[in-house]
């Protein structure tokens, strides 16, 4: 069950796609590093231990300043899987609509953060929290939920990390 009316629900996917926007605006959308050795163990993990590992991470950070945990949800991890995929296979590197988050998923709230580099689940979160609009997602205390999308393209991970809340 939603917890904001129909009414209001407009309002605030049109605040969604205007941060997506304000984001994009700014170049805010990659975090990107120098390529490590093909066989490094950060390569060679897989993409579901990555993931659980981002989340982890992102956890730990919400947690040192007292926000709820967020839980992993299968409609928010569906679309940062499939669009973490299309990032990879396609070579593109931009953010979905936010729109899509907030209709496929019933939402109200939705945030994305993007990430591309042969890194650590740590350094990448470490990454974000070090960008003021990345970490103003990944601390947002409208988010609950959490998805991860995480593929290796040219030695190194593609990651989109979803927010949601219902």
């Amino acid at each position: 069950m939603n917890a904001y009316p129909a009414a209001l629900r407009p309002a605030l996917r049109a605040f969604a796609v205007a941060l997506a926007a304000t984001l994009a605006t700014f170049g805010l959308t990659a975090v990107s590093a120098p390529a490590q050795a093909a066989g490094s163990a950060v390569m060679q993990m897989s993409s579901s231990t990555y993931e659980s590992r981002v989340q982890y991470h992102v956890n730990k950070k919400r947690a040192a300043r007292g926000l709820p945990k967020l839980r992993l949800q299968s409609c928010t991890d569906r679309t940062a899987e499939r669009w973490a995929k299309h990032l990879a296979t396609s070579g593109e590197f931009y953010h979905q609509s936010m729109m899509t988050i907030i209709n496929k998923c019933d939402a109200y709230y939705a945030g994305e953060t993007l990430g591309r580099g042969a890194i650590s689940p740590k350094k990448l979160v470490y990454l974000w929290m070090h960008s003021p609009a990345h970490k103003d997602v990944l601390l947002s205390k409208h988010a609950r939920r959490i998805g991860v999308g995480s593929y290796v393209s040219g030695g190194q991970w593609v990651t989109a990390a979803n927010f949601t809340k219902f």
